[in-house]
């Protein structure tokens, strides 16, 4: 029984455009109430949501909760009024349903009834179940993550049904095969545009040598989770993406409690599971593979300009390079200050970075200082050949950075690509 049906008495309506809830005294709440309901995470918050829809933020005991994230459990506790809602101070719980630390195995049938689909310029041989149909067009949420979009050349695009996960927050997804024939090197073909630290992480499936990096976004109630991996053969570097387009919970009612959630182990399995089917052959095209180089990759120019100083510092920065296969921004870490590309996340300080850039290029960097002082950012770029820094080709720049005005993170924070 929810607290809604089971305290009706507590409440009084009244018809103001619509019924408006009165927040009782904070005396005519009882001691204590139980509410059966599904526990939800939200930006750090346990929310229990109750048969009717109604959410009841969850302070007082929660420790033991956040291992019940997916459960649907009965709360018993002391109501009490937070801004226009009722916050619930745990005394004690029980859980009624238990979801499935296991998650939800893939299906995709005997790999021998699936098809199969080639491209014989480029050698590249990937088997698929039946249900995986052919997208005529990009979708929305996949994307490459080569360091340098130029000359990428995209092979096939295949959406992955929701059958392949039943029962579980799985919405759709995607895989797409691409290739970038620029790269011809196995040092440069392991890297990606943006690695998530922590996550990059190398692996052999059926005798292939694999580098895959995740990257996580959400938003509008979808958790977008992507896989990227690389691999060098044949002197191609070979790109398989995944996009699982998942619910994360918000704005679902107690039904979701009924739905088993994907674990990272239930994705990486149907990854592993179609990247063992996929094969290599001699090409029609040849890319013959790079020797090594002739000489250390060099920066040989780095300018910066200013933008704009307000609200924030905005700086134009460009760069050019000589025998760079790929180049990193770096910056060390400063107490307060916040450096981003414009319309992208954070830039990681520190080394190592979280992002690659092409060896001839540039960017917008939205500088935020939250200190009250003027601050100093020590700008590198540090060229790269064959996955191997230089130290001696990089150039820096110096500049300082005047406090921002008034700053609010949220304001200045762009989301995730």
């Amino acid at each position: 029984m929810s607290f809604r049906a089971s305290a009706n008495a507590l409440f009084v309506s009244a018809l103001v455009a619509g019924l408006v809830r009165v927040a009782p005294c904070q005396s005519d709440l009882p001691d204590s109430t139980p509410v059966i309901g599904c526990l939800s995470e939200r930006s750090g918050k346990l929310i229990l949501t109750d048969g009717d829809g109604h959410s009841y933020p969850l302070d007082g005991h929660t420790a033991e909760l956040k291992a019940h994230v997916g459960d649907e459990l009965r709360v018993t506790g002391q109501l009490h009024p937070v801004d226009d809602e009722y916050a619930l101070e745990v005394a004690s719980f029980r859980t009624i349903l238990r979801k499935n630390p296991a998650g939800v195995q893939p299906r995709l049938g005997d790999p021998r009834n699936w098809s199969t689909f080639t491209d014989k310029s480029l050698g590249v041989v990937v088997r698929h179940p039946k249900t995986f149909l052919k997208l005529d067009e990009e979708p929305c949420c996949i994307r490459s993550n080569f360091v340098n979009p130029t000359g990428i050349r995209t092979l096939h695009i295949w959406s992955i049904p929701s059958e392949v996960y039943p029962g579980s927050n799985f919405g759709s997804g995607a895989l797409e095969v691409t290739v970038d024939p620029t790269i011809r090197s196995e040092g440069t073909c392991r890297q990606f545009g943006l690695a998530t630290p922590g996550y990059t992480i190398s692996k052999t499936l059926s005798g292939t040598r694999y580098a895959q990096t995740q990257i996580d976004g959400v938003g509008m109630g979808i958790a977008h989770i992507e896989y990227h991996l690389h691999t060098f053969q044949n002197g191609f570097c070979y790109e398989f993406n995944f996009d699982f387009a998942e619910a994360d919970g918000t704005g679902m009612e107690t039904s979701f409690c009924s739905i088993q959630w994907l674990s990272k182990d239930n994705e990486q399995k149907l990854l592993d599971s179609l990247l063992s089917q996929v094969s290599f052959v001699a090409p029609e095209m040849r890319n013959a593979p790079r020797g090594l180089p002739a000489r250390k990759p060099l920066v040989t120019s780095l300018e910066q300009s200013l933008l704009s100083e307000k609200p924030a510092t905005e700086i134009a920065v460009s760069w050019s390079t000589d025998g760079a296969d790929y180049v990193q921004l770096q910056y060390p870490c400063t107490e307060g200050l916040f450096v981003s590309e414009w319309g992208g996340s954070e830039m990681k300080c520190g080394v190592p970075t979280d992002r690659n850039s092409p060896p001839n290029g540039s960017a917008t960097l939205l500088l935020i200082n939250f200190n009250s002082s003027s601050v100093r950012l020590v700008l590198t770029v540090e060229p790269f050949s064959d996955g191997v820094e230089s130290h001696r080709g990089s150039k820096t720049i110096t500049l300082e950075i005047a406090p921002t005005p008034h700053p609010q993170r949220d304001d200045f924070r762009p989301s995730l690509p």
